[in-house]
């Protein structure tokens, strides 16, 4: 296929796949848990810019500089002309057709997460991650082609161009019309837990500690700071806890159970009050970040999620913040 490539059986490549997409594949291939799916390509992107009855005006919006105070208009003005664009046929079809076939391989009663991998994301120049989007629980083929749209939108966020400007403003040599964008599909994984695990302390910069922030359900509210999670500091060479702290986990994130996408709701208080994570979870969760470490070559950010007791990496990316 031109626009689509499986996660569970490519070759890693940024400018193709994103840096969150391309380093799923490499986990994959590390044979670590990784949700299948697939990664519509940054040439989807490109083919879809050129091909909008907006390009002209897309192009154009993109080309010229922009100041602070111009960017919830700039924002709002590309999210609508992207929004208001058709996906065109060839790339319908192929997705169309990766989602019938990952239908087939994991069965029908599953819904599916979206999610944004840019190709400057998680770079050596640029730390990207975070700024576009995910969406969670798309029941079907069209809610996938409609977050498929939002997560192309979302490059261009309020945050993320506020981001672009101040790596501007710093010297580096950026352009709107740099950045491209791939979007995985993957399995919905509908976890007990879930989370962040730095294989490094960010908090004291010490590399011989894991640190891990945990939450009961769906790990979104942790990444965006919706809620305190639980805090476990680890020893990465033994994995005896140094300290903990359960965190007040206010809400949790569940799959909606009346329709698509997830929905929030009030943390019961037996849950708030214990550790989301226990001693064997623990176990497993140390050797993924040392295995991921080893083999990328890095301190990593992992996000984690535990379904059915096993362990799934969703993403992980270099610690860019240590020692700085």
């Amino acid at each position: 296929m031109e626009y689509v490539g499986v996660i569970h059986n490519n070759i890693s490549d940024d400018d193709l796949y994103g840096g969150k997409g391309s380093k799923l594949i490499q986990i994959a291939q590390l044979g670590i848990n990784v949700p299948p799916g697939f990664i519509l390509n940054t040439k989807s992107y490109k083919t879809f810019i050129k091909e909008s009855k907006f390009q002209n005006k897309i192009l154009s919006t993109l080309s010229r500089d922009y100041s602070k105070d111009e960017v919830i208009t700039l924002s709002k003005r590309i999210s609508d002309y992207i929004l208001n664009s058709e996906v065109p046929k060839p790339i319908r079809i192929e997705v169309k057709s990766a989602y019938q076939q990952l239908r087939e391989k994991i069965g029908a009663k599953v819904s599916f997460a979206v999610r944004s991998s840019a190709n400057i994301e998680d770079s050596d120049q640029f730390s990207f991650a975070g700024q576009a989007e995910s969406f969670l629980n798309n029941r079907n083929l069209q809610d996938i082609m409609n977050s498929l749209k939002k997560c192309w939108a979302s490059l261009f966020s309020p945050q993320a161009l506020l981001y672009i400007l101040h790596m501007k403003n710093k010297g580096k040599k950026i352009s709107l019309l740099d950045i491209e964008i791939a979007v995985i599909v993957q399995k919905m994984v509908v976890p007990k837990c879930s989370g962040v695990l730095f294989t490094a302390n960010v908090i004291n910069n010490n590399p011989n500690q894991m640190m891990i922030n945990s939450t009961w359900g769906l790990g979104d509210v942790v990444t965006n700071n919706i809620i305190n999670p639980d805090l476990i500091i680890l020893n990465k060479i033994n994995g005896k806890v140094i300290n903990s702290v359960i965190g007040e986990k206010e809400q949790l994130s569940i799959v909606n159970p009346d329709g698509s996408f997830t929905k929030l709701i009030a943390m019961d208080e037996h849950l708030r009050n214990q550790y989301s994570l226990n001693a064997q979870q623990l176990k497993k969760l140390r050797l993924l970040g040392l295995q991921l470490e080893k083999a990328l070559k890095a301190p990593q950010d992992i996000e984690w999620a535990i379904e059915k007791d096993i362990v799934y990496a969703l993403q992980s990316r270099s610690i860019t913040t240590l020692y700085k």
